[in-house]
């Protein structure tokens, strides 16, 4: 006797359907797998600052300074040949404290100063080679300390009173040319947004300083002359610094 073969349940449309279904199910996998860079590509482009800013309207860029400047605030504007020139002030002001030649000094450093760069961006990078010119830095005013109410002046130790004093003056160049390097503040006409910046560079130039006494020291004998040469002393050694180093980091927005 013959046994009969199962039947499946499932009609031949209904398994027709199942292998549409299949087959559709592989050709769209293996279209996401073809159109899967293009797509990532696409999405990169469109979160790109680029892609979602404006171009800048003004060409300009306002920017906040830190750095060994002190704190600030800059302008910048590029060129139709591409240059950056940026105008900048800053201020500085810090206590210090230093000790030359058996003398003590204290006080307060309080540097205010305007710069202007010019940055070029070789290659069209965000990478930035600099020059630019400090004009007019404040000068530095240090006071000596008496030890046990003496000081000593070129070996010479010379009493003060309370109401008496010994200043060291310290004057920077009027001009001093800058040379240096950064990172950012790239294409400011491209587009609207906020801007970070690096600057690493020197300062270049000459310091002079003096010693100023109070009236009343001159009058001791022999004063005048050891003054002179303490003072030449003091000049000698803040005169052979020839740089100065620059570190700042600007945030600013292009409009």
């Amino acid at each position: 006797m013959n046994t009969p073969m199962p039947t499946s349940s499932r009609s031949p449309s209904a398994k027709r359907l199942s292998k549409a279904k299949h087959l559709m199910a592989q050709g769209l996998g293996q279209q996401i797998l073809l159109l899967g860079p293009f797509l990532w590509g696409l999405l990169g482009v469109c979160l790109s600052p680029t892609a979602i800013a404006q171009k800048t309207s003004s060409n300009f860029l306002l920017y906040s300074i830190v750095g060994t400047t002190g704190l600030g605030l800059g302008v910048a504007k590029e060129m139709k040949n591409g240059l950056i020139l940026r105008a900048e002030l800053t201020d500085l002001n810090k206590s210090y404290q230093t000790s030359q030649d058996g003398i003590d000094y204290k006080g307060k450093i309080e540097l205010a100063s305007t710069a202007l760069y010019a940055d070029w961006h070789p290659f069209d990078s965000v990478f930035h080679i600099s020059t630019g010119l400090n004009i007019k830095p404040t000068n530095v005013s240090l006071a000596a300390t008496s030890k046990n109410g003496l000081i000593s002046l070129n070996g010479q130790a010379y009493p003060l009173s309370d109401a008496q004093g010994l200043n060291a003056n310290i004057s920077f160049p009027t001009f001093m040319p800058y040379l240096g390097l950064g990172w950012g503040f790239d294409h400011v006409a491209s587009y609207t947004g906020f801007r970070f910046n690096t600057d690493l560079g020197f300062d270049f130039g000459k310091m002079n300083a003096n010693l100023s006494p109070t009236p009343g020291l001159t009058n001791l004998p022999g004063f005048n002359d050891n003054l002179n040469a303490q003072s030449q002393k003091l000049n000698a050694s803040v005169s052979g610094i020839r740089y100065f180093p620059i570190v700042k980091f600007q945030l600013g927005y292009a409009y």
